[in-house]
């Protein structure tokens, strides 16, 4: 979960300062992603918040970005240990390295990458799980891949083409080949060529959530009042026709958030929405990577981090902290290997990066972490179930965009299809060779 929220709702260029100050800073307290990046919301009940949190338990993630040379460093804090091989832990481990400090990254995964990690078939195929878009307002990760100098792994911009059952809904067209308007005029105007089935009537209705949009975050207030009610029941009182939710509204909820939207806060919703649609006009745009993410990006990561001192220590499972109650300081990590013996690392700072489940597993299993309120509110949170599915056709099946989206198919259910012939080079190489 630490992954998906930093990927969706930081600002751009706030995710790698994000994590230097976490990291950090708190070498003397307790230290978990949501207890920095989230702010406890309301106490809004059978909603789910930014994350899919359980009832009574939603989030905002807030980013507070600082340079490297703005960071308080403690001068005696030079060892630290980060849990979790994905793109928070990654990104931890290299503003900590940055700093100077010694890291140890810990995965329970034999592969670093999180859900990136993939692998190869017998057939040398590369296989990841699922597909993820790299959308215009991640500079922050654009950046970093220029820093540790990978061969750039992306795409050009796609279009993407919305699919019912009764066909495609509408495209996206990519925003920033266009003339620049205020948003959400651009993005009204330049979509309105590609809807297929929804009249502008329609599309009109939509036009009261912009006050929404605008104030659904202005204070604690107000945003508690936005977290109390369901998107869904938002749009009804905004007057969002049906048709528009269902054709558009709903689809885009489900592959962002992975709930309809009667199971999700309003103001989860609204922060969605506005970080996707509606902050800038180019928002929308998204390209994808060539091959594998884990070996495009994370293998010539791993290989910086590594010439820079960082341990990756995969197939290590963390079961216990070392806490000393004198000072209130976790000073260390038990981690079991495969074999199942344990070891124990020392540290001055410890980062919790990994997902939901893996981060309730280990406060169950760990005394110190599961007497804190803080971390014991944990197990309230819930997660989205999301298959991936790789087909292999014997012939070919043409797609007017290698990015699709599907809804409607199956009640509060939604899918992404990929052509990864269009998409991936190594995919093409292997098709063009038979």
């Amino acid at each position: 979960m630490a992954e998906l929220l930093q990927q969706r709702f930081c600002n751009a260029g706030e995710w790698t300062s994000l994590r230097q100050q976490c990291a950090c800073s708190l070498s003397s307290r307790w230290f978990h992603p949501f207890n920095v990046a989230l702010k406890r919301r309301s106490q809004s009940s059978g909603i789910l918040g930014v994350g899919h949190s359980q009832p009574r338990q939603s989030f905002e993630l807030r980013a507070y970005a600082k340079r490297v040379s703005e960071v308080e460093v403690d001068k005696q804090a030079r060892t630290a240990v980060v849990v979790g091989g994905g793109w928070a832990g990654f990104g931890a481990a290299h503003a900590l390295t940055k700093l100077g400090f010694s890291v140890t990254v810990l995965d329970a995964s034999p592969s670093p990458g999180g859900l990136s990690t993939g692998f190869r078939t017998a057939q040398g195929r590369p296989v990841e799980a699922g597909i993820k878009g790299f959308w215009w307002q991640y500079h922050n990760i654009y950046s970093l891949l220029k820093e540790v100098n990978v061969v750039w792994p992306f795409t050009d911009w796609t279009m993407s083409s919305f699919y019912s059952p009764e066909g495609i809904q509408v495209e996206a067209p990519v925003f920033n080949e266009l003339p620049r308007l205020p948003t959400p005029l651009g993005s009204f105007l330049y979509t309105s060529p590609y809807f297929r089935n929804l009249s502008v009537v329609d599309r009109l209705t939509a036009l009261p959530l912009i006050q929404a949009l605008l104030e659904f975050d202005a204070d604690e207030e107000t945003y508690a009042k936005y977290d109390a009610m369901t998107a869904r029941e938002l749009f009804r009182k905004a007057g969002v026709s049906a048709k528009l939710y269902r054709d558009f509204l709903q689809p885009i909820l489900l592959v962002t958030l992975f709930a309809p939207g009667e199971q999700l806060s309003a103001a989860a919703a609204l922060g969605a929405l506005y970080y996707y649609v509606l902050a800038h006009q180019a928002d929308f745009d998204v390209c994808w990577c060539k091959g594998s993410v884990a070996e495009a990006i994370f293998k010539p990561w791993l290989d910086t981090l590594n010439s820079q001192g960082c341990r990756m220590l995969g197939n290590n499972r963390v079961v216990d902290v070392i806490y000393e109650e004198e000072s209130n300081k976790i000073t260390g990590i038990i981690a079991m290997d495969g074999s199942g013996e344990r070891t124990v690392y020392e540290a001055d700072v410890v980062v919790f990066a990994v997902g939901v489940q893996a981060m309730q597993r280990i406060v169950a299993s760990s005394p110190a972490l599961a007497g804190r309120e803080e971390f014991a509110g944990i197990s309230n949170l819930g997660t989205v179930d999301v298959l991936a599915t790789r087909l292999w056709l014997d012939r070919r099946v043409p797609l007017k965009n290698p990015s699709n989206v599907l809804a409607g198919f199956e009640p509060t259910t939604g899918a992404t299809l990929f052509n990864l012939n269009a998409l991936q080079v190594l995919i093409k190489l292997t098709i063009s060779t038979k």
